[in-house]
């Protein structure tokens, strides 16, 4: 019996996360946290800040492709790759010192989500812009004032791909039984298909 071997992961979220974060921080200059502090204890960075976090991490769409892999001279070989789309879904929040601040920050995290550059940056880290969010209040009572805090949810697209090697089949073994007048005659052996 032939042992299994675990298989490479088709997506890298880390790699993801550094990428978008690493925009956030680009576009408006802030920092900007994978999530929000796990306890009330753990201190917050001070504002204005981002964070981030992914609540839909891998939304298959459609039927992955199955395409033959080719090698260097076009001829097929037993490798497939299968593969395709996934959609992430991205929770953006900026907390400002003013509802007005984090309106303004995540207005212009949303406008700059639409410039040629940041997608191509975005494009290099394999993630493409699906549908931009709209920017939502989500300010909050925070011991005897508000917070301000907008929010605003982000699509993007991701590809997974996995390659897998079939193999080849060098030989077939058969048995069956032949009917003839003379009554069954059983036959069995092997054809060599790469002859």
């Amino acid at each position: 019996m032939t042992a299994i071997q675990p298989l490479a992961k088709p997506l890298n979220y880390t790699e993801i996360r550094i990428a978008l974060v690493r925009e956030v921080m680009r576009i408006t200059g802030m920092p900007c946290i994978k999530d929000e502090p796990e306890t009330q204890n753990t201190p917050r960075p001070k504002k204005p800040y981002f964070t981030m976090k992914m609540i839909g991490p891998g939304v298959k769409r459609g039927d992955d492709a199955r395409t033959k892999i080719l090698d260097i001279h076009g001829n097929p070989t037993t490798s497939w790759n299968v593969g395709g789309q996934r959609e992430i879904m991205v929770d953006f929040n900026c907390f400002g010192n003013s509802h007005e601040e984090a309106y303004d920050y995540m207005a212009l995290l949303q406008s700059a989500l639409e410039l040629q550059t940041i997608q191509e940056d975005l494009r290099r880290a394999g993630i493409a812009l699906w549908m931009n969010g709209s920017v939502a209040d989500f300010s909050a009572l925070l011991n005897t004032g508000y917070e301000g805090r907008a929010q605003m949810q982000v699509a993007f697209g991701i590809a997974a791909n996995m390659t897998e090697d079939l193999g080849e089949i060098a030989v077939v073994p058969f048995q069956g039984d032949i009917k003839t007048d003379s009554g069954p005659t059983e036959v069995t052996g092997v054809v060599d298909v790469t002859e």
